[in-house]
């Protein structure tokens, strides 16, 4: 007798599908449907159990039925300014302006009237080879290639499609530049001189600190005195000066939970605090009521009002130039008090965590040169030690 294959039931139109993908361990359902205007859609929703994928699709499939279409995200241009617009409730506005750039001058212009779902890792390294020959940097190429990663990322997540192909794409090849005296960082005869000079000046006193704990710029401007403990002889980084969304600065918590840290602080770190809370109060009785600090912060300008970036860069290079020593940056302070503590012996981990830095590897990258320094100097130690100096 011949078997005939049991009936199956055919699925309707508009119901969707659901399938697994052993690689990543989820599920995924995909949805299809006509608008009333003819065109063809497709959705994919994702979920981490078959149960939470088919309730994903039956949400959308309840949005069509109601008439309300899913949000218009096909091209990738559509959908980057809906995840910035995202992005803005959990990032800071100094790091969402940036991805906003990212977004805005590269990613749009290079690929935003591709579909979303038809990216490929391809486009993305277009994007970045085509940046580099335009004369942007590689690591800017590279900057713009993770945001798209990040943003992708979000994509997978909701099931708007299959993979990430920024992850997938080759990065620009990036070569770390190597931090130089007198352009990155002051040696440490530079910098006794620079805090000899300080000592004369109203921004001196942020400037010994700077130089002498490492600490950021928005972190000195974020410190307040009760922050500081005279008996203990340290202080800790609980804010920092950041950018807030409507303009201008406020006092936020620090960025990563590394960065809140106790610093210990040298004799000249303590003397140059004690001057500034002299000047301080000697300006604030002067101004009386028109004093307008009410955080305490250590480092206000006249009338007690927080100092900006802005006015900090133009009397630190004044500083500089009094002092007779080379332009650079202001984070170079920072670079110039990790480089005086490796070379003096100072081990990598206790310099990290001063810094605040994330891990002990990026210490290790950015201050490679001191390292390379210490080997000789290791290397130097071991002959005297069995005598081939004699």
């Amino acid at each position: 007798m011949a078997s005939y294959p049991k009936a199956t039931r055919r699925r309707a139109s508009g119901e969707g599908t659901i399938f697994h993908l052993p690689a990543e361990n989820r599920w995924r359902g995909a949805l299809t449907w006509t608008d009333d205007a003819g065109k063809r859609h497709k959705r994919i929703v994702s979920g981490k159990t078959q149960a939470d994928a088919r309730r994903r699709l039956g949400e959308l499939r309840s949005q069509l039925d109601r008439g309300l279409a899913p949000v218009r995200t096909d091209t990738v241009a559509a959908y980057m300014v809906g995840w910035l617009e995202r992005e803005k409730q959990r990032i800071r506005p100094s790091t969402w302006r940036g991805r906003e750039m990212h977004v805005r001058v590269y990613i749009v212009p290079a690929g935003g009237t591709i579909p979303l779902a038809k990216l490929m890792p391809a486009h993305v390294e277009r994007m970045t080879a085509d940046l580099v020959a335009s004369g942007r940097s590689p690591r800017t190429a590279s900057h713009a290639r993770v945001t798209l990663r990040r943003a992708l990322s979000d994509a997978v997540r909701d099931g708007l499609v299959h993979r990430n192909v920024a992850a997938l794409a080759r990065p620009p090849r990036v070569v770390r530049r190597t931090i130089e005296p007198g352009r990155d960082y002051l040696d440490a005869a530079q910098l006794r001189r620079l805090l000899v000079v300080a000592a004369e000046y109203r921004i001196g006193a942020l400037v010994t600190v700077a130089a002498t704990t490492g600490l950021r710029q928005g972190e000195l401007l974020g410190l307040s005195w009760d922050d500081v403990d005279w008996e203990g002889g340290t202080l800790t980084v609980r804010r920092t000066m950041a950018r807030a969304w409507g303009g201008g600065y406020e006092l936020s918590a620090p960025k990563t939970n590394r960065s809140r840290r106790a610093v210990n602080l040298a004799a000249v770190t303590v003397a140059a605090l004690r001057r500034e809370e002299r000047e301080q109060d000697a300006a604030r009785h002067l101004v009386g009521t028109a004093w307008q600090d009410t955080d305490r912060l250590a480092f206000t300008d006249a009338v007690g009002r927080p100092l900006y970036p802005t006015a900090v860069h133009r009397a630190y290079r004044e500083l500089l130039t009094a002092a007779g020593l080379p332009m650079m940056p202001f984070h170079g302070l920072r670079h110039s008090t990790a480089t005086a503590l490796l070379s003096a012996g100072v081990p990598l981990r206790v310099v990290s965590d001063l810094l605040g830095h994330s891990g002990i590897a990026i210490t290790a990258d950015y201050y490679a040169h001191v390292e390379r320094d210490l080997r000789r100097d290791a290397a130097d130690a071991m002959d005297r030690a069995l005598g081939a100096d004699r």
